[in-house]
């Protein structure tokens, strides 16, 4: 009986965490990007130097890294949630994943 009972529980534990991200979780992570690149944008703006290099697609795939491990950058709910959060970089995002292939 002892074993069934730990069987059936390692077996729920494990459908339990198939799951995989769900809409919430990417908006989280959407809005984390979003954040992120504000940071940055506002950054490059306070940049004094000369030297004025457009960082834009960099700066996304590292803010992108950041919520990895999280769920993953490449999905299309994650498309559509940068999309939903921060409409602006949906182009960026866009690049992100064609680049990727």
């Amino acid at each position: 009986m002892k074993r069934n009972f730990l069987a059936l529980a390692a077996l729920a534990l494990v459908v339990a965490s198939c799951g995989g991200p769900g809409k919430a979780e990417y908006d989280t992570a959407a809005g984390k990007i979003c954040d992120c690149m504000s940071e940055k944008t506002a950054a490059a703006a306070a940049d004094t130097s000369e030297f004025k290099i457009d960082m834009t697609d960099l700066d996304f795939s590292l803010c992108a890294l950041d919520v990895a491990t999280e769920v993953d950058p490449f999905d299309e709910q994650m498309g559509k949630s940068i999309e939903e959060k921060c409409p602006d970089l949906k182009p960026v995002h866009d690049n992100y994943v064609k680049s990727a292939k």
